[in-house]
Order: structure tokens, then C-alpha cells, then sequence
């Protein structure tokens, strides 16, 4: 299933290009200072006003804002949430084939939270 997604700024513009590559509907925030300049709220909003899912490294003020989203029952079109831990900002590959696996694991993303999942040990 191809998914439309938004990168958060603090996601590398290069995971854009390889879930392009995948046939997702990808654009990076970074280098685009109409959306960097954007609160997480606002940039929620504009992800979800594009129809995209957004998907960021910034954990701790993403869970606060969907937590904010929830409690005013303002509809999202999803946020998806990558530790740095389990994937360095450098492993493009590793982060757009587990994006590419999730997307391919559900039909809507809506008003969901996720946390990226690395590929189990057998599938590496």
C-alpha cells in the first residue's frame, strides 16, 4: 500500500528518496522553511490537512501532542515515532524498509501513535 508521509525536520531528507523509491508519497520537512518554521501542532496539522502521515524522531513532544490532539478530539492522520536508539538518523535503509514494513501492516493510520519497530532478527 503506498502511503503519503511528511519527515519531520529532524528526520534525514534522504529516508524521503528511498520510501520514493519504494512508492510511497514522501517530502522532508528539512530544507523547507515553510515547515520548519511550523510548531509540532501546526505541523501536525498540515500533515493531516496534506492527507500524510508524519513521522518524526522528536518522541517527547510528539507523544504531548497527540496527547493534546486526543484530549480536544482534533482528528490526525497519524504520527509514527523513531528512537534514536533503535535507528541511528544515519541508517536510511533500515529506517525506510521498517517504515515501508509498517505501511504495509495496516489499512488507515489514523489518530494512531506508533513507534517504529526494527525488523525481527530472522527478517534481517
Amino acid at each position: 500500500m503506498s502511503v503519503r508521509v511528511l519527515l519531520d525536520a529532524d528526520v534525514p531528507p534522504a529516508v524521503a528518496v528511498a520510501l520514493a523509491r519504494l512508492g510511497h508519497d514522501a517530502i522532508a520537512g528539512s530544507g523547507s522553511p515553510s515547515l520548519e518554521e511550523l510548531s509540532d501542532e501546526d505541523l501536525l496539522r498540515e500533515a493531516t490537512r496534506q492527507g500524510r502521515v508524519l513521522v518524526t524522531f522528536n518522541v517527547a513532544d510528539f507523544v504531548e501532542t497527540a496527547h493534546r490532539f486526543a484530549h480536544a478530539q482534533e482528528e490526525h492522520h497519524g504520527i509514527i515515532l523513531i528512537y534514536s536508539r533503535s535507528f541511528p538518523r544515519v541508517a536510511i535503509g533500515a529506517i525506510a524498509d521498517a517504515l515501508d514494513r509498517l505501511f504495509a501492516s495496516r489499512q488507515t493510520f489514523a489518530n494512531s501513535l506508533l513507534f517504529l519497530q526494527a525488523a525481527p532478527a530472522q527478517d534481517r
